[in-house]
């Protein structure tokens, strides 16, 4: 079993503990331009009616890159294997996954172990607003730094989530077939909270004690398209 540190699930799961980590899986979707359109309405038919139906699905995002909509980024979690069952075996998935072989024209999985999960208590429920930051990272670090690296990078996000109340979401995740390297999921209230952010001393000193630790390192800035998640999800690994 995976060690759990601390969870708060507020409206979830309250006072207990998890067995085994939760499912945290990232996509990247290419559409067919032609039909982008039927895609996005039965993907959001997709999210929100499983983040309303499903107890074990906790967070649901999808998000498209800024210079190509035809490309979305989708993060999913969920409470364990079976609640991620009871998802592919819904109403709302199958019907998204029919439509999924003749639209999609790219489809790539990261499976992924969770190694932070924060965010703010109350639900988050946005559809097509673009206010919000949203932003996916890819950071590789050096083999022999990465429990260093996680260390400082968890501090960070613990104050930023703690101090900032502009920053709605910070996900850490590692690849399963390459530890060292790391997916960053944030999602800010708007562009200045995220600015505000990077100016924090907890970011910088985050910044300065890992520069010399990565090999690789891109930072996406993405377009929210269908944010949702039940709220108040706290986990460290």
């Amino acid at each position: 079993m995976i060690g759990l540190k601390k969870l708060i699930m507020v409206g979830v799961i309250m006072a207990t503990t998890l067995q085994a980590a939760p499912i945290v899986s990232f996509f990247e979707l290419t559409t067919d331009p032609q039909k982008r359109a039927n895609y996005s309405q039965v993907g959001v038919e997709n999210l929100t009616t499983s983040i309303k139906n499903e107890k074990g699905t906790l967070a649901m995002y999808t998000s498209r890159k800024k210079d190509d909509p035809n490309v979305s980024y989708v993060v999913e979690i969920y409470e364990n294997e079976n609640a991620y069952k009871i998802h592919a075996n819904s109403p709302q998935f199958k019907k998204f996954s029919e439509m999924a072989k003749t639209t999609l024209i790219g489809r790539k999985v990261f499976e992924t172990n969770p190694q932070f999960l924060a965010e703010k208590p109350e639900a988050l429920y946005v559809e097509k607003n673009k206010d919000y930051q949203v932003n996916l990272a890819e950071v590789t670090v050096l083999p022999e730094k990465n429990k260093e690296f996680k260390d400082i990078v968890t501090d960070e996000m613990k104050q930023s989530m703690q101090k900032e109340e502009g920053v709605i979401v910070m996900y850490a995740a590692t690849l399963k077939e390459d530890p060292n390297k790391w997916f960053f999921f944030e999602i800010y209230k708007n562009n200045d909270a995220y600015l505000r952010h990077r100016e924090t001393p907890h970011f910088k000193n985050y910044i300065e004690k890992t520069k010399d630790m990565a090999t690789d390192k891109k930072v996406m800035e993405l377009e929210g398209d269908t944010l949702v998640n039940k709220g108040g999800l706290y986990l460290e690994f």
